[in-house]
């Protein structure tokens, strides 16, 4: 038995004992004065029916009145205003009581009752000892006559003794059933709640598993909750780890590519310092300055745009695509690569932020002059009702399925050779991926006759 088994089931018995004595000491107190409440309740009323019926049509239907309502009435010709024998209408009421079989030990008509009658009906209790019950009567004058509505009343005391013995192993026998089923009926409410006390230590434990609870109602929610947690805290912990990973990596690849740079320029500068520059020493030092400065640069863009907040705004696409193919002119002229464009004659206005957007036509554009092998790149840019297609393609040599798997994660490089011409740390693209993703539009990289493409497709405005 689980600690909410005992908690739950030691609850419900206290509840049930406290509502059982409660109930036992109410029966005690008040059940016999509530008996004789309701017992006045019902002679009142019929004394009020007396009351307002015909004096001879109420001699006349004293039968059918005491089988409708189980009572007896009985009464004497008595003048209320003239004291009486008190003996003498006692005897005489006695005798017809007893004529309709109520034999009365105690009885008595006193003449203050008589005078008590002048202000209008009474009510009085004659205890009748052993015979274990009282009789309840009301006097009622009218017309000279005196009319007595009688009712017995039994004794309560023994059999509200016997009610409650009763009632007492009663609920001996309702504290003993009702611990049995709580302990059954709690055991299918905490024995879910139980594998989900498991789950979640499982799941600190980094043990991202799932637990399948069908019970229909909020502790089946709860189950689905908890569920899809796991599988998010699993999602997000696998890509950290990735990420973990990926930083290893660039820490390694970054020393490796800095330490190039590095290298070089102490050695020219300790060149210099001993006479040996030829005139070159100077040229060197400040081209490895800047591919120290570029490898720096790129890191910080990352990190920068890796969590920008995007601002939307409309954007002809055509004008920024033609801006920055212009910026790498120069580049294009002396690497003699051949740009094709085939663009929309019309403006091609889409819903992105500016900014960033041109990051992205920069990393493409200089992807495609950087790892161009075949000094040819095609530029793309078409507009229909609904779509904007843009695409950057190039020639390359075999790239592979892990290649292309892998090409959006930051550090990953083409290049595995590390040629400083050639291959840079690896994270333009994966800020390209950052940005289309917060533009949330579709994007993607094709592999076809020795040609690399990279296309995005817009919502067209």
């Amino acid at each position: 038995m689980t600690k909410l088994n005992k908690k739950l089931s030691m609850s419900i018995c206290i509840i049930v004992i406290m509502v059982s004595i409660v109930s036992l000491t109410i029966n005690k107190m008040f059940i016999h004065k509530y008996y004789l409440y309701e017992k006045k309740k019902i002679i009142n009323n019929i004394g009020e029916e007396v009351k307002n019926m015909d004096t001879k049509k109420l001699i006349s239907d004293i039968k059918v009145i005491e089988d409708k309502y189980n009572i007896t009435i009985v009464y004497l010709p008595i003048d209320i205003n003239i004291e009486h024998n008190e003996e003498e209408i006692t005897e005489n009421f006695i005798n017809k009581f007893f004529i309709k079989d109520l034999s009365l030990k105690k009885f008595w008509i006193s003449n203050d009752i008589l005078e008590s009658l002048k202000q209008g009906s009474i009510n009085k209790i004659y205890n009748q000892g052993k015979s274990k019950y009282s009789l309840l009567v009301k006097f009622i004058e009218k017309d000279n006559y005196v009319f007595a509505v009688a009712t017995p009343i039994e004794h309560s005391e023994d059999t509200i003794a016997i009610i409650n013995k009763f009632y007492i192993i009663m609920s001996l026998f309702s504290i003993i059933a009702i611990t049995l089923l709580t302990f059954i009926l709690s055991n299918k409410i905490i024995k879910p709640i139980e594998k989900l006390k498991i789950l979640s230590k499982d799941i600190s434990r980094l043990n991202f598993r799932r637990e399948e609870i069908k019970t229909n109602d909020e502790i089946e929610e709860l189950a689905n909750s908890i569920n899809k947690m796991s599988l998010s805290l699993e999602k997000a912990h696998n890509e950290l780890n990735k990420r973990n990973q990926n930083l290893k990596t660039f820490i390694s690849d970054s020393s490796h590519e800095m330490k190039t740079p590095i290298s070089l320029i102490k050695v020219y500068s300790m060149g210099i310092q001993d006479g040996m520059d030829d005139g070159t020493y100077i040229d060197t030092i400040i081209h490895q300055s800047e591919n120290l400065t570029n490898i720096v640069n790129t890191l910080l863009y990352w990190a920068k745009y890796e969590k920008k907040e995007m601002k939307l705004s409309k954007v002809d696409l055509k004008v920024k695509l033609l801006q920055c193919i212009k910026n790498y002119d120069m580049l294009i002229k002396e690497n003699n690569i051949d740009v094709t464009l085939k663009i929309d004659d019309n403006a091609i206005m889409v819903n992105a932020d500016e900014s960033n957007i041109e990051i992205v036509l920069n990393n493409l554009i200089s992807n495609a002059i950087k790892y161009n092998n075949d000094n040819k790149i095609d530029v793309c840019l078409l507009k229909d009702s609904q779509e904007v297609f843009l695409s950057v393609s190039n020639g390359s040599k075999d790239i592979n399925k892990e290649d292309i798997d892998n090409i959006w994660k930051p550090f990953y490089v083409l290049e595995k050779s590390r040629n400083k011409d050639l291959s840079g740390t690896g994270l333009g693209l994966s800020i390209v991926k950052e940005i289309l993703e917060a533009h949330n539009v579709l994007y993607g990289v094709k592999v076809y006759d020795k040609k690399i493409e990279f296309f995005i497709v817009f919502d067209s405005l």
